[in-house]
């Protein structure tokens, strides 16, 4: 189902270094206050990153910034920051050169217009506009949700009336669920009439996704007979893993089933594998950049590395792309083992069957999975090894 966009504020700012590397986007919006602060993200996987600000005046708001490698890139723009706007942003496709115009009439960004000349942008249009009802019904549902969030947070707020306002919240979960189906049928007829590219794709695994997720989907012989059609180029890419991993999902190794494994490679390049850490227990983390409680766990894994690392081998495996990989790993300093498979979701996030992150895994000396958990809050990580490893 397509959700909320996870963002983490890598980068802010930019520079100009010449129109051939360039891109320009201007936005005029209608019944938006001034004042709402606009930011532009660069979209890497599944995280974004901050690559201009500007703060709407006069109905308008400009982002002058560049590409890198000087092809096509995939960036969003989205209200975060400001209150009224749902966690949802609006997809752009920018190349060096390009101008474009956003406009809007709401608060509602995943369907403001894109005028540009960029052939994935065009597909996006052609996309979002094929049910833009249902997305302006389905990011409205968005910011009632988190207003009933809100809400249960306030001060005061009685049990009988948090009780109401999650009754109301899993309403909307459910109403969202249907509006979702509605879109993909949509969505659906648009696929087998548009020739493939990375938009197509993003569409096709949105549907994967929901195949994976979404009990009762009645969509996935249509996405199975989509994946089929393509192109093995396309089969083999990145986004198309995922698809399959999503449609075809591999055996997941439960609690009492041996590792999974597979080459996991260091920052150097270097291979390593799991099962060379047998002898050991294991503690495996799946992790990303854009994760706020994997974040939140590094201090206590650190402690848990020094106290235990003679009897622990600790394990950050993330799911980020080799980019965003290495610049968190540059930010955030590990003295355990700090790897990735490259393969996102469709390697051993996969296999180990995970739903959410972080993502833990205990595996014992002999190589057998003794346990999963996912979350983090603080003093947990100590007292699961405390409970395999003693004092």
């Amino acid at each position: 189902m397509k959700r909320r966009f996870g963002v983490l504020c890598l980068s802010l700012g930019f520079c100009m270094a010449g129109w051939a590397q360039s891109f320009v986007i201007d936005g005029e919006l209608e019944n938006v206050e001034d004042g709402v602060i606009v930011e532009l993200f660069k979209v890497d996987g599944n995280v974004g990153s901050v690559v201009a600000v500007d703060t709407l005046q006069g109905g308008k708001f400009r982002f002058e910034a560049q590409t890198e490698g000087g092809k096509v890139s995939e960036m969003s723009i989205g209200c975060f920051r400001s209150p009224g706007f749902p966690p949802m942003s609006l997809d752009v496709w920018v190349n060096p050169g390009m101008y474009a115009k956003v406009r809007g009439s709401n608060k509602l960004p995943y369907t403001w217009q894109v005028e540009s000349d960029v052939p994935q942008q065009q597909t996006q249009q052609r996309l979002a506009g094929a049910s833009k009802d249902l997305w302006d019904s389905y990011q409205e549902n968005l910011i009632a949700q988190d207003s009933c969030q809100a809400l249960a947070r306030g001060k005061g707020v009685c049990a009988e009336e948090s009780m109401r306002l999650k009754a109301l919240y899993d309403s909307l979960e459910v109403v969202n669920r249907k509006v979702q189906v509605a879109i993909d049928a949509n969505t659906i007829r648009l696929l087998k009439q548009l020739p493939v590219d990375e938009v197509w794709m993003k569409g096709l695994k949105s549907m994967a996704m929901s195949v994976s997720y979404m009990e009762g989907y009645p969509y996935k012989e249509e996405a199975v007979s989509l994946f089929n059609s393509l192109p093995e180029s396309w089969k083999q890419s990145a986004v198309g893993k995922d698809v399959r991993t999503a449609l075809f999902p591999p055996e997941v190794a439960e609690a009492g089933k041996p590792l999974a494994d597979g080459d996991l490679y260091d920052l150097q390049g270097g291979v390593h594998h799991l099962s060379d850490f047998k002898g050991k227990y294991i503690l495996l983390d799946l992790w990303s950049r854009g994760c706020g409680p994997c974040l939140m766990a590094l201090p206590e894994m650190r402690e848990l590395h020094a106290q235990y690392k003679e009897r622990l081998v600790m394990v950050s495996l993330s799911i980020d792309t080799k980019e965003g990989w290495e610049a968190a790993s540059k930010q955030h300093e590990m003295s355990w083992w700090n790897l990735n498979d490259l393969q996102g979701m469709s390697g051993l996030y996969a296999r180990y069957g995970v739903r959410g992150i972080p993502h833990y895994v205990m595996i014992s000396p002999d190589g057998i999975v003794l346990e999963h958990w996912e979350g983090y809050s603080r003093g947990q990580l100590k007292e699961k090894a405390k409970g395999y490893l003693g004092e």
